[in-house]
């Protein structure tokens, strides 16, 4: 980079010595041993600037080239040269230039978010009275208003979790719980969509006590067995959990309608629906998304087998407890 900047140095020291040279060749007059002379002082004196040019230039350049983001200008050396420190000067105004922007759009957005939180919770008291009001009617017409009010419940809560998801890690209380039990929990919420679509359960756990935070991981098993609902009918869905190698793995397995091969490395993306079924006005493509994301702080592996047209395979590995688990149950 250095040499290319100072190419016309380079070109003038060459131009300047060549007419020297040239002029002692015509010039009998002249010492070839003078000319010699000058010739080699003219290129001291380059070698001389160029490497104190060089020293003085070299760390600034090197930060200015090693810069990713304009935070990192506040680190930089201000410069030796006059263009130095007016570049850096820039860099600095273009800095705080931004950084205002980012702290009104954050504040926009964080005001954003509140209002969404306090219309989601103010949306909560009406479909909780919807429920009850659901649950006093018989027949064909309670299971297709209870159907429609799970899929409303389900996409209020996944708003709610995604606005609490960036401030998960302070929301955190691990403890043993109990597996059976949120799988209970979140099977009694889709009992009607279940009986309308004649799907059962078929639960295997040898065990089925882990160490993670209850709320989350009952948010995290809601979204699989909803899914596993979701795209089944008339088959039962197989869950089940074993110890192996000291790790708790619980599998969730539906025979539905499956995910082909080039959709799989991509259900975990936010938004993110499907290659092929367009149609589908039952997914957001947010809740696999919001599973990864909590199983990612929550230290669990989640991993997805399927074959289209057959069966889908959610496995979640849980890790042993460690000293992180201790300390926070205490």
């Amino acid at each position: 980079m250095y040499v290319k900047e100072n190419i016309p140095v380079f070109l003038l020291f060459l131009g300047f010595n060549s007419a020297i040279l040239l002029i002692g060749y015509i010039d009998n007059s002249i010492p070839n041993v003078a000319v010699i002379y000058i010739f080699f002082f003219n290129l001291l004196i380059l070698l001389v600037y160029i490497i104190w040019d060089y020293t003085r230039k070299k760390s600034f350049s090197s930060d200015f080239l090693n810069l990713e983001t304009l935070d990192d200008a506040v680190v930089m050396s201000e410069g030796n040269t006059p263009m130095q420190r007016k570049v850096y000067q820039k860099l600095d105004e273009l800095r705080l230039a931004h950084q205002r922007e980012l702290d009104k759009e954050s504040q926009k957005t964080r005001e954003n978010l509140d209002e969404l939180t306090r219309f989601i919770h103010d949306m909560k008291m009406p479909v909780t009275t919807m429920k009850l009001m659901i649950d006093d009617l018989n027949g064909t017409e309670r299971h297709k208003l209870s159907t429609e009010w799970t899929r409303l419940n389900s996409t209020l809560n996944e708003v709610l979790y995604l606005k609490r998801l960036p401030n998960i890690k302070n929301d955190l209380y691990i403890e043993q719980i109990n597996l059976a039990e949120l799988l209970n929990t979140s099977i009694k919420k889709l009992r009607d969509i279940c009986l309308q679509k004649n799907i059962g359960f078929d639960i295997r756990l040898h065990e089925s006590e882990v160490h993670t935070d209850s709320k989350w991981m009952q948010f995290v098993l809601d979204q699989i067995i909803t899914n596993s609902v979701k795209y089944s009918k008339d088959k039962d869905i197989v869950i089940s959990g074993q110890v192996i190698k000291k790790q708790m793995i619980l599998t969730v397995t539906d025979y539905g309608r499956g995910i082909k091969e080039k959709d799989i490395a991509r259900i975990f993306e936010s938004g993110f629906t499907s290659t092929s079924d367009h149609d589908d006005d039952q997914s957001t493509g947010m809740g696999l998304y919001l599973t990864k994301e909590v199983c990612d702080v929550l230290g669990i592996n989640i991993d997805v087998q399927s074959v289209y047209g057959e069966y889908t395979t959610i496995t979640l590995t849980f890790k042993q407890a460690n000293k992180f688990t201790e300390i926070t149950m205490k």
